[in-house]
């Protein structure tokens, strides 16, 4: 019942993904072209938010961010590079559906007689991540090219531009919310208090970011991503009431799985599909 219900509510987009997925099946690539099948193995981390926590969320000192935002994520992923310049990607990535904020004393109000203390707090959901990339080349570095006939380097070094969207899963509930504080306060007072409630469990995104490729004898070996993932709809609500000293104010986040991604992988390939199309 809930996949129907997903389905309608996200028709227009999986629609439009799935026309991207057979335009790319289907491009004809002119010459002697190799598609090669990887599965790429990758960890990291992610630093989340939540929406506007940069922009003026809340009002000072409360900022709806923190250090403590940060989480691991691993990625499992299979691409299909049709071409040297063009390729796509569809898997699963586990990572968090996060959300933190912060209070520095303002000197005006602290009691410490050195400087006013701070005390953050952060919290997540774990969430599964179903994406959909494409990547397309934007730079190439060749160091040494050891084999003129099929254009071997030494090593290489390449860019891709990667764009892409998706769609987002929380299964538990926000009993199982972790809730992470830090700041150990000696002179001042502050105190939070969150009540975070499921808007939805299903969720849609996009992503915009770089992948660096490094070669070598003309085999990828690594590759690094970074990554900027905007959450397009509202999955957690969460008011927090907080304190600091004598003072009181209160704000509701806006959760979405927006945020920051880096992630280290290993490609491997599991097939080289070899066609000759001719030019039209």
């Amino acid at each position: 019942m809930w996949l129907s219900f997903f389905i309608k509510l996200n028709k227009s987009m999986l629609r439009n993904t799935f026309i991207v997925l057979i335009i790319l099946f289907g491009i004809p690539f002119s010459g002697h072209a190799q598609r090669k099948l990887y599965l790429d193995l990758k960890l990291g981390a992610n630093y989340t938010f939540a929406e506007g926590a940069y922009f003026g969320k809340g009002t000072l000192p409360f900022k709806a961010h923190s250090k403590l935002s940060f989480d691991d994520q691993a990625v499992v992923m299979l691409r299909l590079q049709a071409n040297d310049k063009l390729g796509f990607s569809t898997g699963y990535s586990g990572s968090t559906l996060g959300w933190a904020y912060s209070i520095q004393m303002p000197s005006k109000y602290t009691i410490n007689p050195y400087h006013g203390e701070w005390k953050g707090s952060s919290s997540g959901l774990y969430m599964h991540q179903f994406p959909i990339y494409v990547n397309k080349i934007i730079g190439e570095y060749n160091i040494k090219e050891i084999d003129t006939v099929r254009h071997i380097f030494l090593a290489s070094f390449r860019l891709d531009a990667v764009f892409g969207g998706g769609i987002n899963r929380i299964s538990n509930n926000c009993l199982d919310c972790g809730q992470l504080g830090s700041g150990g306060l000696i002179y001042d007072t502050i105190e939070f208090r969150e009540r975070p409630t499921i808007r939805s469990k299903w969720g849609s995104f996009l992503t915009a970011g770089v992948t660096a490729r490094f070669y070598r004898l003309g085999k990828e070996r690594l590759n690094l991503s970074v990554y900027y993932t905007q959450g397009l709809t509202d999955m957690l609500l969460v008011p927090v009431e907080y304190k600091y000293n004598s003072q009181k104010g209160a704000t509701t986040l806006h959760v979405r799985g927006s945020g920051f991604s880096a992630t280290l992988g290993v490609p491997i390939r599991l097939k080289t599909f070899k066609t000759n199309y001719r030019g039209q």
